[in-house]
């Protein structure tokens, strides 16, 4: 009797759990997006720092992929941020979005609010209309600057406050479909840590050799202005730590709440790593400029610059039981305009790929198979007589637009990485189809620029 009794709740019980387990698999899954600020490519020690303590995200990247050839559409931050929102190379936008917004073009928040998301902004802005933004625009519900706070206190890191609201958001939406931007300042100019996180560092004595070239001249950079490598790189550990750990609650919070299986985590930077300024135009913070010691690895120069130092960032992406676990993605070439068009092919949003510059890259997201472009990276500041610069294949060319402009440069990035070999002379050929190329798209774009004042210095 007690048998037939145990059977029959089985029995009930069973259409229950299988209607659960198939609205799992067709239920939308959430997004969070966290970006950092001027993080170089090595910056954390699932992509090769020496030092750097980041057990958060080196776990994002183990129960995730994580991808070496990832690159901003900008190099500063309003640039970076237009593509990833919008898909569409910044150079195209008229007057520089930070201050103009993007007009008419739509962004990754209003389509996957048409779609039935909650969408929130937590953090950074600096993509217009408006410095501060309100609730409603481009389709985002909350939008929160969520600054100073844990600074004052001294207590916890500069972004602490950004993921308490963060955080806050998620438990408000449990119940998804969710996307949001997780958007820090760790690691931009100011970096000024609490000592207690300093502290954590305080045994550190940079063995310089341990570093690629190009951090060789960040660190001759430091002591040519009296600066101790070894304290200015602890103060930038530090921060990148803060932030390591802030993550960290965040997807601890995730895990409680069950939505690990369910939500997409994405974890990049919006461009390489901030020089060193030695112009003699500091802003009255000199020592502090000093812990701009962000590294690239073995990538050239940084933020600012169309070298691979500048626009080759960490992209980290985990969707447990879609996005293989454990696993590196060294082949794919892929851009932040790509982020809109992959999303949506994602989630289901329908959208025409005319009306974009980024690529479906979904595939390569989900280790189905490596993503081959069919359509060149352009870069270039919105500026009308910038350079530009364009990635097809494994060539690279930075393309001078006037005459006082860059030097005419082509690197083979597969077997120059480190672009130490500028092979103008040696493929006239490929120089002058990506010369066409490249002059092609910068006709096509504004004939005026509205100058507008850069405030990310």
């Amino acid at each position: 009797m007690k048998y037939k009794h145990c059977l029959l709740i089985t029995l009930l019980m069973t259409p229950l759990v299988t209607l659960h387990a198939a609205d799992a698999k067709t239920a939308k899954p959430n997004i969070i997006f966290l970006l950092a600020d001027d993080s170089g490519f090595a910056d954390f020690g699932c992509y090769g720092h020496p030092y750097a303590k980041t057990p958060n995200i080196d776990k994002l990247a183990a129960d995730g992929t994580r991808f070496t050839q990832f690159y901003a559409t900008g190099v500063t931050c309003c640039p970076t941020r237009t593509g990833l929102m919008t898909s569409k190379w910044p150079a195209s936008y008229p007057t520089y979005p930070a201050n103009g917004g993007f007009v008419d073009r739509v962004t990754i928040t209003e389509l996957l609010h048409k779609h039935g998301y909650a969408t929130g902004h937590f953090g950074k802005w600096h993509i217009g209309p408006d410095d501060q933004a309100k609730a409603g625009t481009y389709g985002i519900d909350v939008v929160s600057a969520a600054t100073g706070a844990a600074k004052k206190k001294n207590t916890a890191g500069r972004d602490a406050p950004i993921y308490n609201e963060a955080i806050k958001f998620i438990e408000q939406h449990k119940d998804g479909p969710f996307y949001m931007n997780v958007w820090g300042h760790v690691s931009h100019h100011k970096v000024d840590p609490p000592q207690s996180y300093i502290d954590k560092f305080k045994d550190l004595a940079v063995d310089e050799s341990k570093f690629a070239e190009p951090m060789q001249e960040k660190f001759a950079a430091c002591k040519s202005l009296g600066g101790d490598v070894s304290e200015h790189m602890r103060a930038y550990l530090a921060d990148i730590y803060s932030l390591d750990e802030d993550i960290g609650r965040l997807l601890k919070r995730l895990d409680e709440l069950g939505l690990r299986d369910n939500t997409i985590v994405v974890f990049s930077s919006d461009q390489g790593a901030a020089p060193i300024r030695t112009d003699g135009k500091n802003d009255g913070s000199d020592h502090l400029r000093l812990n701009a010691m962000g590294y690239s690895g073995i990538y050239r120069d940084g933020k600012h610059g169309m070298f691979e130092g500048g626009v080759r960032v960490p992209w980290i992406v985990r969707w447990p039981g879609h996005v293989p676990a454990n696993r590196v993605d060294d082949k794919s070439v892929i851009s932040g305009a790509d982020f809109l068009p992959t999303l949506c092919a994602m989630t289901g949003v329908k959208f025409n790929s005319a009306d974009f510059d980024g690529e479906d890259a979904s595939a390569a997201w989900l280790g189905k198979g490596e993503h081959v472009r069919t359509t060149p990276l352009f870069w270039k500041t919105s500026a009308v007589n910038s350079d530009a610069g364009i990635r097809e294949g494994q060539w690279k060319l930075i393309y001078p637009t006037r005459k006082r402009g860059a030097e005419l440069a082509l690197y083979d990035i597969v077997n120059d990485p480190g672009e130490n070999q500028n092979l103008v002379s040696q493929h006239p050929e490929i120089v002058k189809k990506l010369s066409a190329r490249v002059g092609t798209w910068v006709a096509t774009l504004p004939k005026e620029y509205i100058k507008t004042d850069d405030k990310d210095k």
